[in-house]
């Protein structure tokens, strides 16, 4: 785990190098985007808006909870479509008390 990075580093990671068994611990506010045609959710630090890969908001239906919120998420990079643009991948929320939140899109049984 990478701790001492921020959203924007992430953001400028260069496609064309492997980072893909990396995963960032950064602070972030999380933004969930509902539109009548299609629903996006962003990891947010300042003016920099990271977007995280899925086909729709939904799949990361257990982090709207968070709509609004500073908190603390594992992130791990994803190539988007092999398009030469990083998006991110939240593995988990980390709280105050040291437990965590995971991402069961990616990990379910």
């Amino acid at each position: 785990f990478i701790t001492d990075k921020d959203v924007k580093y992430i953001y400028n990671l260069s496609a064309g190098e492997d980072h893909g068994a990396e995963v960032y611990v950064v602070t972030a506010t999380i933004k969930v985007v509902d539109a009548q045609y299609y629903s996006n959710i962003y990891i947010v630090d300042g003016s920099t808006e990271l977007q995280l890969y899925c086909a729709s908001a939904n799949q990361y239906s257990w982090l709207k909870a968070y709509n609004g919120q500073t908190v603390t998420v594992e992130v791990a990079p994803c190539n988007w479509n092999s398009k030469g643009i990083y998006r991110g991948c939240v593995l988990a929320v980390r709280h105050a008390d040291g437990s965590k939140t995971c991402n069961e899109l990616n990990f379910s049984k």
